[in-house]
């Protein structure tokens, strides 16, 4: 039997929770885990989860805005998808790389539409099909001749998740099959990649900024783990004074 989607709604709004729960009823291979009124409950029990989950947020929301809770997501493996009722917040939700947008009032046929469009693009993995110095080749399944190449110089950071890797990267955001340890292995002998948490590899070229053990990068910040701090200060010297020399 194929594996289900977890999925939560975020809404302080009754009548958009019952629509909400219909809709997913009709839609297979999603299931709703759990319903939350209150943003910042909702944070807390999703920063417990590890197993990705589908998230329909709204936007406005007394206490803690929907806004606020994605940018306290940032590292995490969710994917939301905002609802809401004010069309002004469409440029600022894909700034955050939400997945997707429903507008209320929306009906079945766009919710399941765009639900498709997320499900397909970040719950079905891409595999590596081929790898150079400078790209990974991804494909979705050996059937599809369509190739995605991500280039690793545009790669953020790198996330791991049970038996799957998340490339952020310059361009766009891939799930891919392939334990943390395989892409650890792979990337060993690139200096740029360099491994911070017990889950996260970053590149360096791609680094704005070290704040004690926070990085930034690109807009991200991910926390260092406190053991790894004097290593990688020893690495990134050396990285930084070797771009130097070029």
């Amino acid at each position: 039997m194929e594996k289900t989607i977890p999925c939560l709604i975020i809404d302080d709004e009754a009548g958009a929770i019952n629509t909400l729960n219909d809709y997913i009823t009709e839609l297979p291979g999603i299931s709703l885990k759990g319903t939350y009124t209150k943003a910042i409950t909702a944070l807390a029990a999703l920063i417990r989860e590890t197993v990705p989950h589908l998230v329909y947020l709204d936007i406005d929301m007394p206490g803690m805005s929907g806004i606020t809770l994605v940018k306290s997501l940032k590292d995490s493996p969710h994917h939301i998808i905002f609802t809401t009722s004010h069309p002004d917040y469409a440029i600022e939700a894909f700034d955050l790389r939400v997945r997707h947008y429903l507008l209320k009032p929306f009906d079945l046929s766009e919710f399941a539409q765009k639900t498709n469009v997320v499900i397909q693009e970040y719950f079905q993995p891409h595999r590596i099909d081929t790898e150079t110095d400078e790209a990974f080749m991804l494909r979705k399944n050996p059937e599809t001749k369509r190739l995605i190449k991500v280039l690793k110089r545009d790669i953020i950071y790198i996330q791991g998740a049970n038996n799957h890797i998340h490339f952020y990267t310059t361009g766009g955001d891939y799930s891919v099959y392939m334990t943390f340890t395989e892409i650890e292995e792979r990337l060993a002998n690139d200096l740029k990649f360099y491994r911070v948490q017990r889950s996260y590899i970053i590149n360096s070229d791609q680094l704005d900024e070290v704040e004690g053990n926070t990085l930034y990068l690109k807009g991200y910040q991910v926390i260092m783990s406190p053991n790894y701090n004097a290593s990688f200060m020893d690495w990134f010297k050396q990285v930084y004074l070797k771009t130097r020399r070029k």
